[in-house]
């Protein structure tokens, strides 16, 4: 991926040990990833969407959002 903002990881866990066991730890998704596939949820929920819509066009449109919930997000900083 460009130097496009991810909003960075969604759901990082870090690492811990317990009992002797080591658990690496995840970055997990981008925070872009998991708005895009939340936009991808509602699309596909609403009935008043087109069925005959291409994969390619809701993926656009869900990572369209995503962009620009974390563009807004940004601003709030």
């Amino acid at each position: 991926m460009s130097g496009r903002d991810t909003g960075g990881p969604a759901f990082p866990r870090p690492s811990s040990k317990n009992d002797d066991i080591y658990v690496e730890s995840q970055q997990g998704m981008s925070l872009r990833d998991w708005f895009a596939g939340m936009a991808l949820q509602g699309l596909i929920a609403c009935p008043t969407v087109r069925p005959s819509m291409k994969n390619e066009e809701y993926a656009n449109i869900s990572y369209g959002l995503a962009d620009a919930m974390i563009a807004e997000r940004e601003k709030e900083r």
